[in-house]
This record gives structure tokens, C-alpha cells and sequence, in this order.
């Protein structure tokens, strides 16, 4: 929100709330997708080893144009065609070694909370009915643009959903009467199905409450998805802000163009894990800055400099395990916005040093401190070949 870096300040210290956008399961993960879920999984770890209790909530958008679609296409239910898409995500995320979620909700189980919610929105007077759609009116929230840095002119540029019904073009449906589920869902505005934004709200004000520390999702996101949940949420509520650090992860390109479903340049991880393993892709996507766009170009670079780790590593595998080492450069590079790259190149070369040192005292304790910061990323370097 202040565009700058902060010092991190959890509200009830030492437990740690976390919401991370999840998928909308319409098809297999893809490696763009993968780079977002493996850096917060990272993050959690981190914040685990610092002594904090994090509680790591992800939706999943199980109810969606694209979804309908897709399973109308494979003559199958929308919501059982989700359940299996979603069952496959989880078992890709398992395969990463995403291990840090602590609950998982499929959006389809809050819709009672939605409609609740909506009609909260229409009594306060932030919402109108149109049309047969329920929308949120921008004008009514004056952050509105805030977290995008945008001006009431720019966001005029970037209109949501365009229809005559709608009184500002930046406003956006909370309910529409499009049945997406045959027989689902009523409600006080209809029969039809709830807007993208007000699920994830419907998902974090009951579990999270009213204020939550992180949220996080791809750079993509942050209009006008997270500009809608901040505008849902704290005209809801009353409370602001609704977050207390935004973090949001670069884009994953292809050959110079964004890995997308739309464009249908995508690598999904199950084939990817045909050519590559679980740590050589974590390793590969947190080689690079958590905020920078990047290239499937890297991967052989990153995949190389594992291959020597690794081999310096499995030297010390025998030894006696130290417990004498120090992480403190490679914390200083993680508590300076999540320095990733900076953190594993100390523990590159402090495996290059301990190749060197002539004390084997010295030389185990330089590994296994390495040893032990990447573990603390999620990559073995005495595991997988």
C-alpha cells in the first residue's frame, strides 16, 4: 500500500495470519502459478523458523465462468468437475513440497456468507441492484485506487465489466444472474451466482476476522481483484486497513510473454515434473527476487548451480552433523524483503569455502549451516538427485 519496504509488524504477535489468493480449478496448475504458491510456502517456513505461529488460509475459486465452460465441455458437473480439478491442485502442491496451508476453503461452502454479505453491502448503501446483478458502487469508497496507486482519471481508463445498467464504470458485481450451476444458487436478488471479488471476502472476514497481517497473490491481481477485497471488506466492517502487508509475486513468462491459461502458453507442473524435480523447481524460482518478472529460460542456470551444491553437500553427509553454525547472513538477506537469491548465494558459497577449508571441524560447520538454510527454503541438498 506505501509502495515502499516495512518493517513487518504481525497484530498478535507471535501468531501470524496469511491469506494467499488461491486457483480458480478450471485446469491443471501451471508453473506460473507454482512460482507464487512456492514462494509463500517459503515465506511461512520462514516465519515459522523466527518463532511465529502462522495460520496460512487459501481459497479455492470453485465456482467460475471458465469452470462452467470447461466442464459443460466434458458433459460433466460444474461443482464435481471442480472437486476432482481441485483434488489434482492439492496433489501438485504436494509434489512442490507446499507444505505450510493451513486450511484450504473451496468458495463454493461460503455462498450463505456472500449473500449475507451483499445484503450487508445493500443496507450500508455501497452497493445497487441492476438488471438483475447486484453491484459494488466505487464511488461510495474513497480508497478506492489506493493500493494500484491510481487516480480517479486512470482508473476511468480501466473499466470493469461494461454494462448500461451500471452507474460507474470501475463498479463491479458482487451477485449476477447467470446460472452457472443448474438449480444454484438463490438468494434475496435471484437466482444466479456470486462476482469473483466477494468470494475471497466471504472466505477471510469469518476465519481471519477483520484485520489480517499478509496477503498475499501474483502482481496481477492487485487491481481490480485486491482493490475490490479491500473495498468489500471495509465498508463491511468499518475496520482499516484490512491488511497489514501486501506482497505480491512477479509474473512467470514464456519466451517474453506471461504464462497463461489464455494464451495457452502454459507448462503445467505435472509436466514439468517429468524433466525436473520438486527442489530443482523450487530452487530455480527462488533464485530469483520474489517481485521480479522472470524467464523459463533460467531454469539450466539454476539447475547447474543445485547440481554443485549438492556435490559439495553429499560430502558431508558422513560427517557428524554440527549444531555450531550461524545462519545470521543468510537471515539478514531473508528479513530484507525476502532476498532470496542473496540468501542462497551465501549458501553457495559458504559450500564452496567449506570445499576449501583445510579444518574438518571448520569446513562441516560451514556445510551443514548451509545445509540447514536451504532446508529452511524447502530444498533438500542431501536428498534428490
Amino acid at each position: 500500500m506505501s509502495g515502499k519496504k516495512e518493517g513487518f509488524r504481525p497484530l498478535k504477535p507471535p501468531v501470524v495470519t496469511m491469506f494467499v489468493c488461491g486457483p480458480t480449478v478450471q485446469s491443471r496448475m501451471h508453473l506460473g502459478h507454482a512460482r507464487t504458491y512456492i514462494f509463500y510456502d517459503a515465506l511461512a517456513r520462514y516465519l515459522d523458523y523466527l518463532g511465529y505461529d502462522v495460520t496460512f488460509l487459501m481459497n479455492i475459486t470453485d465456482i467460475d465462468e471458465t469452470i462452467t465452460k470447461t466442464a459443460r465441455k466434458e458433459n460433466a458437473d460444474p461443482l464435481e468437475f471442480s472437486r476432482r480439478m481441485a483434488s489434482l491442485f492439492l496433489g501438485d502442491l504436494r509434489h512442490l513440497k507446499v507444505t505450510t496451508v493451513s486450511r484450504f476453503e473451496p468458495v463454493s461452502r461460503h455462498i450463505d456468507e456472500m449473500v449475507t454479505q451483499i445484503q450487508s453491502l445493500l443496507k450500508k448503501g455501497y452497493a445497487y441492484k441492476a438488471g438483475g446483478w447486484v453491484y459494488f458502487d466505487t464511488s461510495k469508497f474513497r480508497r478506492w485506487g489506493r493500493l494500484s496507486h491510481q487516480s480517479k482519471r486512470d482508473l476511468s481508463l480501466r473499466p470493469l465489466e461494461l454494462s448500461p445498467a451500471k452507474k460507474n464504470l470501475t463498479d463491479f458485481g458482487l451477485w449476477r444472474p447467470e446460472e452457472l450451476v443448474r438449480g444454484r444458487w438463490r438468494s434475496p436478488f435471484g437466482l444466479g451466482s456470486p462476482g469473483w471479488h466477494i468470494q475471497d471476502t466471504a472466505v477471510t472476514l469469518p476465519i481471519l476476522g477483520t484485520q489480517y497481517d499478509i496477503h498475499g497473490g501474483a502482481y496481477e491481481l492487485i487491481y481490480p481483484h485486491h482493490e475490490a477485497e479491500i473495498a468489500q471488506a471495509e465498508s463491511l466492517t468499518g475496520v482499516h486497513p484490512l491488511v497489514g502487508h501486501w506482497v505480491h509475486t512477479g509474473l512467470l513468462n514464456m519466451e517474453g510473454q506471461k504464462m497463461s491459461k489464455s494464451l495457452g502458453n502454459v507448462v503445467t507442473v505435472d509436466q514439468a515434473l517429468q524433466v525436473c524435480s520438486p527442489d530443482e523447481l523450487r530452487f530455480y524460482f527462488l533464485s530469483v527476487h520474489y517481485r521480479k518478472e522472470m524467464d523459463l529460460l533460467g531454469m539450466g542456470v539454476a539447475q547447474q548451480k543445485l547440481r554443485e551444491m549438492r556435490a559439495t553437500a553429499r560430502q558431508f553427509a558422513r560427517s557428524k552433523k554440527s549444531e555450531e553454525y550461524s545462519l545470521e547472513p543468510f537471515e539478514t538477506a531473508l528479513n530484507d524483503d525476502f532476498d532470496s537469491p542473496r540468501a542462497i548465494n551465501w549458501a553457495l558459497g559458504t559450500l564452496r569455502r567449506a570445499a576449501k577449508e583445510s579444518d574438518p571441524t571448520r569446513s562441516s560447520r560451514l556445510a551443514w549451516s548451509a545445509i540447514r538454510a536451504m532446508s529452511l527454503l524447502g530444498v533438500n541438498l542431501l536428498g534428490e538427485s
